[in-house]
């Protein structure tokens, strides 16, 4: 075996939840909403902004005190295990899903400080958004320039001019592209960690383009509704048909945690500029099983789900061995309800700080709380950090299923590499169609071996894991604003599907260390040119794909293959690396059984995969072995 690859996939089918199931999991109340007007952003083209000076400097957790406890005690752990090589666990049919290949690499936005915290979004147009702690582009994704000059954040949401912000000090972006409406969706939050300058502001796009100009809109970060004065911190964002939702944690003037909260607000009122009014947004207090650091789930695929969003989190920043499943059930200005349900999975908790090459400066990775999540087609993806082996951290990768009203874990991995620690996951669907659950998990990597890089993993509808694919290597590492010994890693990352791409096409944004001892931040485009392995099969259950004779040596194979529908069937010879071979075969197929009989022609031998797709959809992927005499 490798011993330089650890993938730990674990069990997990199909856990039941907690029996429970919580109606009214939080009270509602309205919160007001400025419009601050129309404008087209004055770019102040800063290329490299200086290292970041807000108040709140660190990542604030539920307890921090714990927390710096419990990586004190990984560490001891990590250092007693560092040359211990741990093998992947034999499976007698372990399979491992097609590498994703990387397509182009460009940096972006300068060097930002730290940490930077990346996010990105594409539309269907070519015009990518990435957006840093302190600044913006849109970049044109065929080539990789920048469509006009570099906005700072301070800039951008400073354009109405009508002295509404409370503070210049402005941190922690999110963009989002929202297809269902085609427009761009930018966030952030003032940062002065005070209840009395708190604000959350949001930036709708005209249309699609978005350098045709903004409405700018401004939310109190201290919502009435909370019982002692709070300032908001650590957003996440996803929308619905109707509305856009914010989650954040809320902490009280002397750092304390309080609660995490929602935002509910009308997006179409925003998409056209218009004042809200009472009723237009409302905000989800005194949450259920105080759940820290919420993650909306919007559509991985075109469009949205309906006006109900399903939001998930692991509860608490750090050990735990659930997951809450909230869901919004309606629109903000339908009586929405929010309800909750408990689903078990196995026991996690964080891992210690991540060492560098070149360096005994360590990067902070946080605690061990929600990253990213979307839903597709009954399937809910969530991702986050944790310790994964002996105080290393990897990837906890989660899909849950409805089935039925309930929620249920169908399937988790942890991901990690042997002496390398692994953090920072974004995820996006990576599927052909909205019944492929396949997905593409990019994040951040550091060692003492290595500098800090960038790297990805695909992992397939039948939950197979590819090899993890190298984005970008770092160069040096980073040392920006070191205290007591580390200094910021994170806070997330970014990744965003291309949703009009003839191949499952996504677009990472993260950050590698330079030799100047800063970050760099870059976006790359990855994409799949393959079918998963593992699909939802049309081809009957009882007859499934044969080939025969398999493997081929003579002349002339044939396929035998039946089906429950009919249609366009299309037959392709794939190598392992998903490319297309030769195509073999289409034209209109009947219900049952069907037979061919193909020349393997000038096949070398080797091993393909036979390819099969039923009016555009994939059903089946037969592996075949092809030997010359």
């Amino acid at each position: 075996m490798k011993k330089s690859l650890i993938l730990f996939a674990f069990f997990c089918l199909c856990i039941q939840l907690h029996a429970q199931e919580v109606k009214n999991a939080g009270k509602k109340s309205n919160v007001e909403g400025h419009y601050l007007g129309f404008g087209i952003p004055i770019s102040d083209d800063i290329e490299l902004q200086p290292e970041l000076s807000h108040i709140v400097s660190e990542n604030e957790s539920s307890n921090s005190k714990a927390l710096e406890n419990i990586k004190e005690m990984k560490m001891l752990l990590k250092k007693a295990h560092q040359n211990d090589a741990v093998e992947e666990p034999q499976s007698k049919n372990k399979t491992r899903g097609f590498d994703p290949t990387l397509v182009a690499g460009y940096n972006a936005l300068g060097s930002q400080g730290t940490p930077p915290d990346n996010s990105v979004a594409v539309n269907k147009n070519g015009q990518l958004i990435a957006i840093v702690n302190s600044s913006m582009r849109t970049y044109n994704t065929t080539t990789g320039a920048g469509v006009g000059a570099i906005s700072s954040l301070s800039n951008f949401f400073a354009t109405p001019s009508n002295g509404t912000l409370l503070t210049t000090d402005i941190c922690d972006p999110k963009v989002f592209y929202d297809p269902e409406s085609d427009r761009f969706i930018v966030f952030s939050q003032t940062c002065a960690g005070n209840s009395s300058s708190s604000q959350l502001l949001l930036a709708f796009s005209k249309n699609s383009d978005p350098t045709l100009g903004w409405y700018f809109y401004a939310f109190t970060g201290n919502p009435s509704s909370v019982a002692t004065n709070v300032w908001f911190d650590y957003p996440k964002m996803g929308v619905s048909n109707a509305d856009v939702f914010v989650t954040g944690n809320c902490f009280d003037d002397n750092f304390n945690y309080v609660e995490s909260i929602i935002y509910q607000i009308d997006k179409k009122k925003c998409y056209a500029g218009n004042t809200l009014v009472t009723g237009d947004a409302i905000v989800w207090t005194s949450i259920s099983n105080n759940p820290f650091t919420i993650v909306p789930a919007s559509n991985g695929q075109t469009g949205g789900y309906g006006n109900n969003m399903y939001l998930i989190t692991n509860n608490q920043s750090f050990s735990g061995n659930n997951l809450l499943v909230y869901e919004v059930t309606n629109s903000v200005h339908n009586s929405p309800q929010l309800n909750l349900q408990i689903v078990g999975i196995a026991s996690y908790s964080p891992a210690a700080n991540a060492e560098q090459k070149g360096t005994a400066i360590t990067l902070n990775n946080g605690d061990a709380r929600g990253m990213d999540a979307f839903y597709l087609n009954g399937t809910l993806h969530f991702v986050f950090h944790c310790d994964v082996s002996n105080g290393f951290t990897g990837i906890n990768y989660n899909r849950l299923k409805k089935v039925s009203s309930n929620w249920q874990l169908t399937n988790h991995k942890l991901i990690g590499i042997s002496n390398v620690d692994c953090a920072y996951p974004s995820i996006a669907s990576m599927g052909w169609d909205a019944n492929d659950q396949g997905t593409i998990i990019g994040f951040n990597y550091s060692s003492a071996n290595f500098f800090p890089g960038m790297k990805a993993i695909f992992v397939d509808n039948g939950f197979n894991s590819s090899n993890p694919i190298e984005i970008k290597t770092g160069t040096g590492y980073v040392n920006i604003g070191a205290s007591g010994g580390d200094t910021r890693w994170g806070d997330y990352s970014g990744m965003t599907r291309v949703l009009n791409a003839s191949i499952p096409t996504s677009w990472f944004f993260g950050m590698y260390g330079n030799t100047s001892h800063g970050w760099t931040n870059h976006f790359a485009k990855i994409t799949t040119t393959s079918w998963p392995t593992a699909t939802t099969e049309i081809a009957a259950p009882n007859e499934d794909v044969k080939v025969y004779p398999n493997p081929i040596e003579e002349d002339i194979y044939t396929i035998k293959l039946q089906l429950k529908e009919s249609g366009m069937l299309e037959i392709k010879i794939l190598d392992l690396n998903g490319r297309v071979i030769k195509n073999l075969y289409k034209s209109s197929s009947k219900i049952g059984e069907n037979v061919f009989s193909f020349n393997k022609g000038a096949l070398a031998s080797g091993n393909y995969i036979l390819n099969f797709s039923l009016n555009n959809h994939n059903i089946k992927n037969e592996k075949i072995t092809v030997l010359t005499k």
